[in-house]
Parts: C-alpha cells; sequence; structure tokens
C-alpha cells in the first residue's frame, strides 16, 4: 500500500485525531465542530492528491491546478479564522497539528512514509501556512486601518462643531469691528482657523475613502470636472501670476464618481499651483479611449528632491518642507483614484517640474 491509499481510508481517522490535538488548546473546546474543522477536510484532499502524484498516479486522475487549489484552500482558512478570533500563533500551530495527524495515523495502520511523501506533506503544510497567514494579516491589517480611519472621522467630525463656532465668532467680531483689522495676532487667529478647517475636512475626506465609501457614479464629462476644478484654483494661481492650461483632446462622456475624482484633481492642481514658481504655468490635459481617462497635472516645480518621489503618496508627506500644508492632497487623491480601481503616477522632470498621472476606468 501507499501513504495515499492508506490516508484515504482514513481521512475520519485523521480529522478525528485533528480535533483532539487542537480542541481545549488552540482553539475552545465549546467551539462546533463546523466553524472548527472549516477548511481543513478540503485541505486534506488537496494533500492527497499531491501524495497520488509522488506516488506516480496517471495526471489524468489528478487536479490540474493543485497549488492554486492549496492556496485557495489555506488562504479561505486564514480568513476565517480571523473571524473567530484565532491568534496567528495558533492558525500555524493547526497546520503542524494535521502534519502529526497524518503521521499518527499513517504509524497506527502500520504503514511507513518515505522520504519522498514526508517532503510532499511538509511542501503543502509550508505553502498552507503560508498563504493562511498572508490572508490573515491582510484581512487583519485591512480592518485595523478600516478602524483607525473611523477614529480619525470621529475624531475630526466632532471637532468640526466647535470648530465652526470658533471661526463664526471670529467673524462675527470682525462685522462688528470690534477686531484690529491689520493686527498681527488677529491675522495668526484668522489663519490658524482657516488651517484647522482645511485640516478636518482633508482627514475626514481621508476616512470616507479609506472606509470604502460606495461609488455613486454618474455620466458625466471630463470637461464638466476640469471645469470645476479650474475654478477652484485660479484665485492662488492669479495671484501667484501663474499661467492655468487646459487641454482636452475630446469632451467624450464618462462614468464615474463626480465626487472623487473632483477631489483628486483639486488636490492635485491646487498642489500643481502651490508649488510652482510665480510667474510659471501648470497644465491640466485629457483624454478618453478603449474605456479608459488618462488626466495629467503638469507643475513647474523645478522637480523633487531625491526620494521623494517614492513617499509622494504617503499621508503627511510634504513634497516641499518649505510650502505650508498637511501633505495629505496626494494621498486623498490616490485614495480616490484607488477606489475606482485606477491608478496614478507621477512622473518626475528634474530642473523642471512634475507630472502627474491618473488611469481612470470610466466605461460602465
Amino acid at each position: 500500500m501507499t501513504l495515499h491509499s492508506v490516508l484515504s481510508a482514513k481521512r475520519d481517522e485523521v480529522m478525528l485525531y485533528w480535533k483532539g490535538q487542537v480542541s481545549g488548546t488552540l482553539a475552545p473546546e465549546a467551539m462546533p465542530a463546523l466553524e472548527l474543522v472549516d477548511h481543513l477536510p478540503e485541505f486534506l484532499e488537496q494533500i492527497l492528491d499531491a501524495l497520488a502524484e509522488e506516488a506516480g498516479l496517471p495526471s489524468t486522475d489528478l487536479p490540474q491546478h493543485l497549488p492554486a487549489e492549496l492556496s485557495t484552500t489555506a488562504a479561505g482558512h486564514g480568513e476565517q479564522r480571523l473571524r473567530l478570533g484565532f491568534s496567528l500563533d495558533s492558525v500555524v500551530r493547526e497546520y503542524g497539528a494535521l502534519r502529526d495527524a497524518i503521521v499518527e495515523t499513517a504509524r497506527a495502520a502500520g504503514e511507513p512514509i518515505t522520504f519522498g511523501e514526508m517532503q510532499t506533506i511538509f511542501d503543502c503544510m509550508i505553502d498552507g501556512i503560508a498563504h493562511a497567514v498572508s490572508e490573515y494579516t491582510r484581512q487583519r491589517d485591512a480592518e485595523l486601518l478600516r478602524q483607525a480611519n473611523e477614529h480619525f472621522a470621529f475624531i475630526a467630525h466632532e471637532f468640526r462643531n466647535p470648530l465652526s463656532a470658533a471661526t463664526m465668532a471670529f467673524q462675527h467680531l470682525q462685522l462688528k469691528g470690534q477686531l484690529a483689522p491689520e493686527g498681527r495676532a488677529v491675522r495668526a487667529l484668522e489663519r490658524g482657523l482657516q488651517r484647522t478647517s482645511e485640516l478636518v475636512n482633508q482627514t475626514l475626506q481621508m476616512a470616507r475613502v479609506a472606509s470604502g465609501v460606495e461609488l455613486r457614479k454618474q455620466w458625466t464629462t471630463l470637461g464638466s470636472v476640469f471645469e470645476d476644478v479650474e475654478l477652484g484654483a485660479i484665485p492662488e494661481a492669479e495671484s501667484k501670476g501663474i499661467e492655468l492650461k487646459v487641454v482636452l483632446e475630446a469632451d467624450e462622456r464618462v462614468h464615474l464618481d463626480v465626487r472623487l475624482v473632483r477631489s483628486a484633481l483639486g488636490n492635485l492642481l491646487r498642489n500643481a499651483v502651490k508649488y510652482t514658481h510665480a510667474g510659471g504655468a501648470v497644465e491640466l490635459r485629457g483624454s478618453v479611449a478603449n474605456g479608459r481617462a488618462v488626466i495629467e497635472v503638469e507643475d513647474r516645480c523645478g522637480g523633487l528632491e531625491p526620494g521623494k518621489v517614492e513617499k509622494a503618496f504617503a499621508p503627511f508627506v510634504r513634497l516641499d518642507e518649505s510650502q505650508s500644508g498637511f501633505g495629505l492632497g496626494l494621498a486623498i487623491a490616490k485614495q480616490a483614484v484607488d477606489a475606482h480601481g485606477g491608478s496614478i503616477r507621477v512622473q518626475n522632470l528634474p530642473g523642471k517640474g512634475c507630472i502627474f498621472v491618473l488611469d481612470l476606468p470610466v466605461a460602465v
């Protein structure tokens, strides 16, 4: 006999031994058997298929995508264990318990395990652990990020009310002439209120997008979106003597979440104006082809310092430390693009400027 044939006949014994090993140690004794066993019987079947292949059974009798099936099963196991509150250590040790169950079942049946069979079992276990741990950590990190975003959003939202009250009180005192118009303290207070309001709004915006906001797509045109974001950037551009250029190859209809794309482009365009040297030019370009829109924002900032390109889209990173701001604009743009399943990148032009490129799916 082969190990494959012995284990095929004793599948239930393997699982009983495994349950005895993990119940009360890696898992609570009261856990329902269905939840405890989970993906393990399917994973055991895939180990048996691998042992059959090692034993030289005809390839027509074996699955054609065994590695992918092992990976999928193990990933599902890791995700389910996270939901049940298992520790990562317990997930790893479960696979060790399954290996022990296989070895003990073979020993009890008087079937010696060859080196090749042991290597096959070992390879399957390593693959299973790798994918279970990977999915467990991916899901855990996503949940932690979601919770962090909710926490930031809650704080920002609660902070907005007293901030609004303070801003209204400041404006009221200004209208009544009770504040010195040219006073340094008054100007500092006004700037502080404005910057704090911007930070609160950007934090809320980041939290909404990062928490997996449901896309509300609608039909529009790039021209309409470009017009909105251009209007928002004109005041600062004029104050610095910067020329805004808009180039649109064809104003075709596109299907996207206008709020998010407008937010992404608005942040990119305002950043471009902020970092472009006085008297320079900023160009907004767009084209649509094959169900995708490619949008570019080119500035004249002089180019990025070494190491800045890699960190450009991380939160709280300012591309130019001499400029004010919170470093959230590019992070917000990336989140909005990611929500659409698109991509964003920056092309550095040393000595000249930068080109930020958005690639978005815009078909139905």
